[in-house]
């Protein structure tokens, strides 16, 4: 009697990364992630001038690829961080132009910014918890970018598509902030037939954690016997929020992908691809949320 096999297997993930952990990227990987912002037409300086009152230290070196804002609080407090030659103790201290910022005596360097469209798979989490043990977006573009990036807003574990990625934290705040209202859409097959009154429901919003919620624009875009497929425009950015929005009229989802952020889509980007933003497209993006902005202010 042969004994059970017990042994696993690596599975290939369908982006086509070979298992969990950080990839081991090849020098031409390296280089090609390199050139790829290397033209004139991809931007390389913030969307904001430096600031006259100084940028916290956390976020400073976050955006310089050293680590997480976490973590740097964390290398301040093991006295790991030096400013202009004297160990920084305050969390809260504000980098000025010309300070000096060293980590375990080494100067941090002021870096490009980058700004990428990622296609997230589904199954892959947006985070970059060193204890989490399932497929993370940092694990799959980690070969592909050229300097340490993180996730603009999220997607969820079953959730597919459009995923922005930067080192520029104005410009995340910017597409995750209620108060900009960027647009985005997702093409979401429901379970069961929407029907016209379930839709009127929908376009006139419905309730979501003692608020409402108004979807831009709700469209049936196919429709079978037993499911739908259903495309909604959204201007916020809640928890699960679009799986909420159909469950208050009784439909499950079956697939979920954001398949535009503004007028940004995912024409050209493969499952697990990325590719640097255009400075029209990062501008178009700036524009639309400074606009919606100054629109929402006047109402």
């Amino acid at each position: 009697m042969k004994k059970p096999n017990n042994s696993k297997k690596s599975r290939k993930h369908a982006s086509g990364h070979m298992g969990r952990g950080k990839p081991k990227a090849k020098i031409g990987e390296r280089r090609r992630a390199h050139g790829r912002v290397a033209g004139g037409n991809i931007p390389s300086e913030g969307i904001s001038a430096p600031s006259l009152k100084g940028v916290r230290i956390n976020r400073w070196l976050s955006e310089r690829g050293v680590a997480s804002r976490r973590k740097c609080d964390e290398l301040i407090r093991e006295c790991s961080i030096e400013v202009n030659g004297n160990i920084l103790t305050e969390p809260g201290y504000l980098v000025q132009e010309g300070d000096v910022v060293c980590v375990d005596g080494k100067p941090v360097k002021d870096v490009r910014r980058l700004y990428y469209l990622f296609h997230k798979p589904k199954n892959v989490l947006c985070t970059e918890d060193p204890r989490e043990s399932r497929m993370r977006v940092c694990d799959l573009v980690e070969p592909l970018v050229a300097g340490r990036v993180v996730t603009v807003g999220r997607l969820d574990e079953d959730s597919e598509g459009l995923l922005l990625l930067t080192n520029d934290g104005d410009f995340a705040n910017m597409m995750t902030h209620p108060r900009y209202g960027i647009p985005k859409t997702y093409s979401v097959l429901l379970s069961g037939i929407l029907t016209v009154d379930e839709l009127e429901e929908l376009r006139n919003g419905v309730w979501i954690d003692s608020g409402k919620v108004v979807p831009e624009s709700v469209r049936i875009a196919r429709r079978s016997k037993s499911q739908t497929t259903v495309e909604v425009c959204l201007r916020e950015g809640r928890n699960r929020e679009v799986r909420r929005l159909f469950a208050r009229v009784g439909h499950g989802v079956k697939k979920l992908q954001r398949i535009r952020i503004g007028n940004l889509s995912l024409r050209g980007v493969r499952r697990g691809g990325v590719r640097p933003l255009t400075r029209e497209e990062r501008d178009e993006l700036v524009q639309m949320a400074r606009q919606d902005q100054k629109e929402r202010g006047q109402d």
